[in-house]
């Protein structure tokens, strides 16, 4: 390995990490199009997975690290199953918000579309290629802003799988750039981090900023020539696929009781398999096992709620003040915006040994530092949905208003422009809860060269079961917190949405 040049080895780690994400998320996409619109449009559907996926977003990474190890690496050749697994881990991070877009989108789809779905008597797969897919579009690409981030944030977790003594790496930047930092070559360290940088901006500048601007109407700088030749290319290929499905549906049709029982059957088939493997896992536990690892995971999770409840006032104060400036000069909000674009992928472990010298110098550093990845993982939720839809939904006659009346500063902001805000923030803040959760895994526990940090909480406790290779306290461990986050979500998350509901709901 150290015959090998150092640009080959970036280049090599540059582009499977590029091929992971991009994998992860054209799965993302596929999977987000059939869930979500199926989960809008057929009520069993809706009430069985939404409260799954309510859970499973809620599961942080290293949740996910038993089920990626059984489910790929013990039934795929290694490097195949470790390949498998590292693009489910990154999936698990774009996934579920995109989801809900869609399921959004689609639930309040103008019901003269059902109509025409009966009057040309549209099948399945007319529905979801030229009706489900069309108006999920500007939804997919607002949710993609922030689940591209997303997913480079956690590509070191991803490309690292690691379970007791087992530990299984890929070649990539986030495992390159960390292996860098712990042999000491400070020099292959910050030139993974500077192409990282790079790869993420030129991403942002040559698709999704395109893709914001034409679709979503934003003013954020961008090339579009890269951006228009694979939207023909997609669109196109979305096309021929569509006609296509059309020909074999209609094939099928006489088919269509059968394959739609088959379905449903496998679905439920699966739900089963999947429920007897938690309680089999559960109860190969036993009780006197089940009780301390629970009492573990209920003595650390105040501690990190705590944290993230800081966490979210400070990034609800800093996105606001962000959104205010960006709000009163669009080229410093363009700017603002790019900039945030790439702090919000820089992968969180990454943090550490950038600022190793804080976190290990100073008695409170390691606390400095797990502030920051803290809001690497809540902030730009809060951030990304306030200047995508916020500055959009401010009306135009309250700003003529405001400027009629000279109503400036304080009483401007307080009576215009944070109401108009309000749904947003909520969007955003609920996803900036979950983020939060998520990024307590590598904000409360890291190995920096020959130290480890370790701060207390939940997320550093699934680092140690990791490490102790216990597979079961992670299964029990993500288990309950994902109860206890659900929990929170159903009573204090659900009353301050249909607050919001009451009182700016029919303001559109």
């Amino acid at each position: 390995m150290d015959s090998v040049p150092l640009y080959t080895m970036l280049l090599a780690a540059a582009t499977a990490s590029l091929f992971r994400m991009l994998a992860a998320y054209v799965l993302s996409v596929l999977t987000a199009l059939l869930i979500g619109s199926a989960m809008a449009k057929n009520k069993t559907v809706e009430s069985i997975l939404l409260p799954i996926l309510d859970i499973l977003q809620s599961i942080p990474i290293l949740g996910f690290f038993p089920a990626a190890l059984i489910l790929f690496v013990t039934y795929f050749p290694e490097r195949i199953g470790v390949e498998l697994a590292s693009i489910f881990l990154i999936w698990t991070s774009l996934v579920w918000n995109m989801i809900f877009g869609v399921y959004s989108s689609v639930k309040s789809l103008d019901p003269s579309y059902n109509d025409l779905v009966k009057a040309y008597n549209f099948g399945h797969a007319a529905r979801f290629f030229f009706i489900y897919a069309p108006v999920s579009r500007r939804s997919l690409i607002a949710n993609s802003l922030v689940s591209w981030a997303g997913g480079w944030f956690f590509l070191t977790s991803a490309e690292v799988v690691s379970l007791g003594s087992s530990e299984y790496r890929v070649t990539g930047l986030g495992s390159f750039i960390i292996e860098q930092f712990n042999s000491g070559n400070l020099l292959g360290f910050y030139l993974g981090v500077a192409l990282l940088l790079l790869i993420i901006t030129l991403t942002y500048f040559l698709i999704w900023n395109p893709a914001a601007s034409k679709n979503l109407g934003l003013n954020l700088p961008s090339f579009t020539a890269v951006y228009d030749k694979i939207h023909d290319i997609v669109a196109a290929t979305w096309g021929e696929l569509g006609e296509l499905s059309l020909v074999v549906e209609k094939r099928l049709k006489k088919f269509e009781k059968i394959l739609g029982f088959l379905i449903r059957l496998s679905i439920l088939v699966a739900l089963v398999i999947f429920a007897l493997n938690i309680i089999a896992g559960l109860g190969s536990i036993g009780l006197p096992n089940f009780l301390p690892k629970m009492l573990a995971v209920l003595y650390e999770i105040p501690i990190t709620l705590s944290r993230i409840v800081f966490i979210l006032l400070l990034s609800l104060s800093l996105s606001l003040l962000v959104a205010f400036i960006s709000y009163r000069s669009v080229l410093l909000g363009g700017a603002l915006s790019i900039i945030g674009e790439i702090l919000a992928s820089i992968p969180a472990i990454i943090w550490w040994p950038l600022l190793a010298a804080i976190a290990l110098r100073y008695s409170y550093g390691a606390y400095i530092v797990s502030l920051i990845v803290f809001l690497q993982g809540a902030f730009w939720y809060l951030y990304f949905n306030i200047i995508v839809y916020g500055l959009s939904s401010i009306r135009k006659d309250l700003e003529e208003l405001s400027s009629v009346y000279k109503i400036r500063g304080v009483p401007f902001i307080r009576y215009v422009f944070v109401p108009s805000l309000l749904p947003s923030i909520a969007n955003g803040a609920l996803s900036a809860w979950g983020g939060a959760w998520n990024a307590s895994v590598v904000a409360e526990y890291v190995v920096v060269g020959d130290h480890s940090i370790d701060i207390g909480g939940i997320g550093a406790l699934l680092n140690r079961l990791a490490i102790q290779g216990d597979a079961e306290g992670l299964v029990v461990s993500a288990l309950l917190l994902s109860s206890v986050i659900v929990l929170i979500n159903k009573t204090l998350w659900s009353r301050f949405f249909k607050y919001i509901e009451g009182k700016y709901g029919g303001e559109d």
